[in-house]
């Protein structure tokens, strides 16, 4: 007989309970338990977020969240992410946490709904049976950092830094200036400075030795960013952005190549990286450097109102 689930609010003392099913979930999930506390606490109240936990004969079993998506300026654009652990699945879990989400989002008026699903075709019919339809296709890939290949040399006027090195003022004008055209379902128009400090400059995994400006006379034109959990030894891209002005000179791959170097001599070992599949240019990159494919996810849209 299967024993009653309990969905309750989410807490951030549930956060480490909520990583380990995130960890059994995902192959490229690795950040830190205290990654994801900051995720928590830098969340912007407009987002109007709400957070729910499952959980079995006292066990939490998955979770999901749902509200406002604060990075674009298209109204009434939300998202929600429903997390399972994958020996609760087909039992329930999901259904019950999503439906309190989806009343929550229509509640707040969210007209526009994002949410993802791995290539499991399971995963993609429970977001069809929903009212979800297939949208941007992402490839995730990995490589191992003693494989790499040699540094590049540098054209005349090249030069490189760290992350830490330039400044964050200098790599956020470049991050929000380069990133505006980032492929996917939803633009992505900025994210203020103070809370693009907190959770992502300052954040506990982010590696400001490792990420890496590429200046050219003296402007700051591309950086790629590693985050790493170092109990893992494993770090994952979180951008590579060029100015527009800058783009098919071969500088992201400048970036990318001394960013994991620098990763192989700190002690990371894997390195992961995530493309939407029709950024042809950065697959063609991070193809270069090595990295092999192992796993793809697919965003899912849905029209809550006009």
């Amino acid at each position: 007989m299967s024993s009653e689930l309990l969905i309750r609010e989410m807490t951030i003392e549930d956060v480490p309970e909520l990583a380990r099913v995130r960890y059994a979930s995902f192959g490229w999930f690795i950040s830190s338990v205290a990654q994801q506390e900051v995720w928590w606490r830098t969340a912007l109240p407009e987002g109007r977020v709400r957070r729910l936990l499952a959980l079995r004969d006292g066990r939490v079993v998955g979770g999901a969240a749902g509200g406002f998506n604060v990075t674009t300026t298209e109204p009434g654009a939300g998202y929600v992410q429903v997390e399972v652990h994958p020996d609760e699945r087909r039992r329930g879990v999901g259904a019950a946490l999503y439906e309190q989400i989806e009343e929550h989002l229509r509640a707040i008026g969210v007209r526009r709904v994002r949410t993802f699903a791995t290539e499991n075709p399971a995963d993609q019919r429970w977001a069809e049976a929903r009212g979800y339809t297939q949208g941007a296709h992402d490839r995730y890939a990995q490589l191992d950092t003693a494989q790499l290949p040699p540094p590049l040399p540098l054209p005349p006027g090249v030069t490189t830094l760290s992350l830490r090195e330039a400044g964050p003022q200098t790599v956020y004008d470049l991050d929000q200036a380069a990133s505006v055209d980032e492929p996917g379902d939803m633009s992505f128009d900025g994210v203020p400075y103070d809370t693009w400090l907190a959770r992502y400059w300052n954040s506990p995994d982010q590696q400001l030795d490792v990420g890496t400006v590429v200046l050219v006379d003296g402007v700051a034109a591309s950086a790629t960013f590693l985050e790493a959990n170092r109990e893992l030894r494993k770090g994952i891209s979180t951008g590579t952005c060029t100015l527009r002005e800058y783009r098919g000179r071969g500088l992201a791959k400048i970036a990318k190549v001394v960013a994991l170097h620098k990763a192989a001599q700190a002690g990371i070992h894997t390195a992961i990286t995530c493309n939407d599949y029709t950024n042809a240019p950065m697959i063609a990159v991070n193809d270069w450097l090595g990295y092999q494919p192992f796993a793809s996810e697919y965003a899912y849209l849905k029209q809550l109102a006009d």
